[in-house]
């Protein structure tokens, strides 16, 4: 199977007044299609630099990457414009591309009333929780129908239950849906539920540490029953050491 995703020995250094700061080092891994695929690394180690050469906003300074399809990225925060109703909310994307068919727009009808949003579309950002409001920046994102979602800590605004909760919603969507969805995130937690892989990086510069292939002995793979599972505290320990291993 090819690829979705593929870097191969990529390095990126950022250059200021200041000289170079290396953010990334020779790392190499890929991502199939249909996959769920978290990044985990220490703080400021380079995790979203590597979304951005994903999503084409930089080049890698050295290697090769390779990318087949288009792209959605979805931030920490939701970015809804106030004054627009979730329905105008949700078309945005697809009028800034200028895709704003009758197809496309019935399309977002359907994820809006698919996903609990049905009630709402006439409603304002203001008058919806923040989870809510994620639901509505995602269903923003699968409008243009991007083969790859990159999700940059989507959840860390929330507080812990919500969390919890619109992880396990979003994941289900997503594997729903079908698409290939990539997550930067600081909770080792909310990266094996979520996810069928998960790369562990080093500190800055970004290499690579391990990948984790995360197989739990639960019958329906959503993000809360994962936690459950009898190996999930095992794979937590093992990621947490591996990120901790400078710690006395």
């Amino acid at each position: 199977m090819i690829p979705i995703v593929s870097f191969q020995n990529v390095s990126l250094s950022y250059h200021s007044i200041g000289g170079e700061t290396k953010a990334v080092s020779d790392l190499s891994f890929s991502v199939a299609p249909g996959e769920f695929f978290s990044i985990v690394g220490p703080s400021g180690c380079g995790k979203s630099s590597i979304l951005s050469m994903m999503a084409g906003l930089f080049p890698p300074s050295s290697g090769s990457v390779f990318l087949n399809g288009n792209f959605g990225y979805m931030l920490q925060k939701d970015h809804l414009l106030e004054w627009r109703t979730i329905r105008s909310n949700a078309l945005l994307g697809l009028e800034i591309q200028g895709k704003s068919t009758v197809e496309n727009r019935a399309y977002v009808e359907q994820l809006l009333d698919q996903y609990g949003l049905k009630d709402f579309k006439d409603h304002f950002p203001s008058q919806l929780s923040g989870g809510m409001r994620q639901r509505v920046a995602l269903i923003r994102t699968l409008a243009i129908r991007p083969d790859v979602l990159l999700l940059d800590e989507p959840f860390s605004a929330l507080d812990y239950q919500t969390r919890l909760s619109v992880g396990d919603e979003i994941g289900t969507i997503l594997r729903k849906e079908g698409k290939t969805a990539i997550l930067v995130t600081h909770d080792i937690s909310e990266a094996i539920s979520l996810s069928d892989r998960v790369m562990v990086l080093t500190g800055r510069p970004a290499r690579l540490k391990k990948i984790h292939t995360i197989t739990l002995s639960v019958e329906e793979k959503t993000p809360m029953k994962a936690r459950e599972a009898p190996e999930f505290r095992e794979y937590f320990n093992t990621i947490w050491k591996e990120l901790n291993v400078h710690v006395a």
